[in-house]
């Protein structure tokens, strides 16, 4: 495969030596060395390129395939290029053994995580104290206690959901007395109701019978008016049946006086003579009916 900037491997293309190079030739080979430096400085302006620093270690990676496996390129803390995974975990720790960047390890003994952050080839004992190789990710310590602390508060929570169970239970015991109460206070209300209801129809019933009576008072009082006014007029015509009887007697003791019966077998002539001897001056209250008998208007 030939140069993607500049190929010259056309022999036929080159110049041979002993001839004469045509000065236009020559220009239109320096302007496609041109072209593909232009081309190979765009690649290299755009590629990707390590900082060259004197003393700095070799960027050549040595991991075969399993270890490269899914791993992707990464700097490590001191800013060398590396092998980097997302975390992966390796087991218990293990001696002669290459980890590299973001390994994860058990440590046996007090079974707490660490984290390397060094590539780097364990030897025969753990080197946890290492702050330059290892960080401790998890403390086993401290996981148990927050365990033991969940644990209990997991159980106070228990406890407090029974004991909120039983002041449901309660809560629920009261709103069905609170329901219960309820329902009596509408009945009563209604109870009441209805005896305003009564109470109302008996205070019309009352208003009525009250119109009733005075009403009826006032029939009374117009009836006493009525009879005393009857009593009134009675008494008048008692009066003046009195007064006329007087005058009856009065006019018999008269005819007494100025006659006797046999004289009054006489035929009667006229209202002057009766009036004469009745004492009258004026006979207008005498008269004899069909019968010959005397009449007296009082």
């Amino acid at each position: 495969m030939g140069n993607p900037y500049f190929d010259n491997s056309d022999i036929g293309q080159r110049f041979q030596p002993g001839t004469t190079a045509d000065g236009e030739a020559v220009d239109e080979k320096f302007d496609r060395i041109a072209t593909g430096l232009d081309e190979t400085h765009k690649d290299t302006v755009r590629s990707l390129k390590f900082p060259y620093e004197e003393g700095m270690e070799s960027q050549e990676f040595t991991a075969n395939a399993l270890q490269r496996r899914n791993r992707v390129l990464g700097f490590d803390g001191e800013g060398n290029l590396e092998l980097v995974s997302g975390f992966y975990y390796r087991q218990a720790w293990l001696p002669d053994t290459t980890y590299f960047l973001n390994d994860v390890v058990l440590d046996p003994e007090t079974t707490n995580l660490y984290v390397c952050i060094r590539r780097h080839v364990t030897g025969a004992a753990p080197n946890f104290s290492d702050l330059n190789t290892w960080y401790l990710a998890i403390d086993a310590d401290t996981v148990r206690r927050a365990r033991n602390e969940a644990v209990e508060a997991r159980d106070d929570a228990r406890a407090s959901a029974q004991s909120a169970r039983g002041d449901e239970t309660a809560t629920r015991a009261y709103r069905n007395e609170v329901a219960a109460d309820k329902v009596q206070v509408q009945q009563l209300r209604h109870g009441a109701a209805q005896d305003a209801n009564r109470a109302a129809q008996n205070a019309g019933a009352a208003q009525a019978a009250q119109q009733g009576a005075s009403q009826a008072l006032s029939s009374v009082q117009q009836v006493a008016i009525n009879v005393n006014s009857t009593a009134q007029q009675a008494a008048q015509n008692a009066d003046l049946a009195s007064a006329s009887a007087q005058s009856a007697e009065q006019v018999s003791q008269r005819i007494n006086d100025t006659t006797t019966m046999d004289y009054l077998n006489f035929e009667l002539v006229g209202p002057n003579l009766i009036a004469h001897f009745a004492g009258y001056a004026d006979a207008a209250n005498f008269s004899i009916n069909a019968a010959g008998e005397l009449e007296v208007t009082l």
